[in-house]
């Protein structure tokens, strides 16, 4: 109850003094998040529309590009259709050499190869499939579920974000018992699960640009990375220790004004088409109608690099404390935005550039 009020009595603080949550100042990109050219440098794997989904399945790494699944053979040059399903594919872990459980836009989980395949999830004791986001197995018959939100599909992140929701919540499944525990709701648009220890789990939270430690016994979440330069999403397991986080699009001043405009909002979000929101983007600079930012407009036929930015292509490498240790850039001229996926394979990290429609890999050394 004290820590309640506790945090009620910061929060009315900080929106009196605009501080905090309520600050409109975005942190610079500096130390081991300093700019750079890295991903636009990185050797094109294969270009696919919007890829998504990157998991190694066995020696293969599995892809998925909207409601399509691809696959990889370490002896390929190319990927091969696997299945395609009848809604997109907004999440993907492999259970076995066979089976893989992939989370659908219309909110189902899904199974697909071993003798499971076709056997879907809609619901599981108090567990309601809407928005699965994220799939991180844990043991066994035992997998962890972040649903971004109560009321939104995953294709729907962007009205989340504007309607300020705080309804994602995170799930403890057993597949074979068909029992689920929650454990943590009240999230911003949980994104991405990794496993801090035996007993927690990391979970990003996209809209408080942040990542948290939550038991797997549940209870309250617990900061470990705050104020983020962007929104987090997937994250993966790096060699020698550490994770690999993907920070799907970049925080503006300007979206971060127009997030405590309810006025406004309501009428943008009524009124506007959604691509010319003023909002975080996978791709930008391709049409003329773009909200756009001064700084932004070509000079001279040249985007700067440094400009400002509706999309952007970062993935951060956490070190085994989880403090970022360096990062690959593709920046506000680069083609190589949305990163949502990043995954080691064969020696090379591969990243999937949702906005640039391609698959890159570059040296993990």
């Amino acid at each position: 109850m004290m820590s309640f009020v506790l945090e009620r009595v910061t929060s009315f603080g900080d929106a009196f003094l605009g501080r905090g949550e309520h600050a409109v100042t975005v942190p610079t990109m500096d130390g081991a998040l300093q700019p750079n050219q890295a991903l636009d440098a990185a050797r094109s794997a294969h270009c696919i529309p919007q890829p998504d989904n990157l998991t190694v399945h066995g020696d293969r790494l599995c892809v998925t590009s909207g409601n399509s699944l691809y696959r990889w053979n370490p002896d390929m040059v190319a990927c091969e259709l696997l299945n395609t399903f009848d809604a997109t594919i907004t999440s993907m872990v492999s259970l076995d050499g066979e089976t893989v459980l992939v989370g659908l836009d219309d909110g189902r989980l899904q199974f697909f190869g071993g003798t499971s395949s076709g056997r879907e999830i809609g619901k599981i004791g108090a567990y309601r499939a809407q928005c699965p986001t994220a799939i991180l197995k844990i043991d066994g018959d035992r997998v962890v579920v972040a649903e971004g939100s109560a009321r939104h599909r995953c294709s729907e992140w962007r009205h989340d974000l504007m309607a300020g929701e705080r309804s994602g919540s995170v799930w403890l499944l057993d597949l074979k018992a068909s029992v689920a525990r929650c454990l943590a709701s009240g999230l911003a648009y949980p994104n991405g699960l990794a496993r801090a220890s035996a007993d927690s789990i990391v979970v990003s939270e996209s809209w408080r640009h942040r990542l948290v430690s939550i038991p797997l016994e549940g209870g309250s979440p617990s900061v470990l990375v705050a104020d983020l330069p962007g929104y987090p999403g997937r994250m993966t397991p790096a060699h020698g220790g550490g994770h690999w986080l993907c920070v799907f699009a970049p925080r503006s001043q300007l979206v971060e004004f127009i997030l405590r405009e309810p006025k406004f909002l309501r009428r943008m979000v009524a009124e506007v088409p959604e691509g010319y929101w003023v909002a975080p983007a996978l791709s930008s600079g391709r049409d003329f109608k773009e909200p756009l930012q001064g700084g932004a407009i070509k000079s001279m036929g040249i985007l700067k690099p440094w400009a400002p930015t509706r999309s952007y292509g970062l993935v951060v490498h956490l070190d085994a404390s989880l403090a970022p240790a360096s990062s690959l850039h593709s920046r506000a001229d680069g083609r190589r935005h949305g990163i949502t996926s990043a995954v080691e394979w064969c020696g090379e990290l591969w990243m999937a550039s949702r906005g640039g429609d391609e698959i890159v890999a570059t040296p993990l050394d």
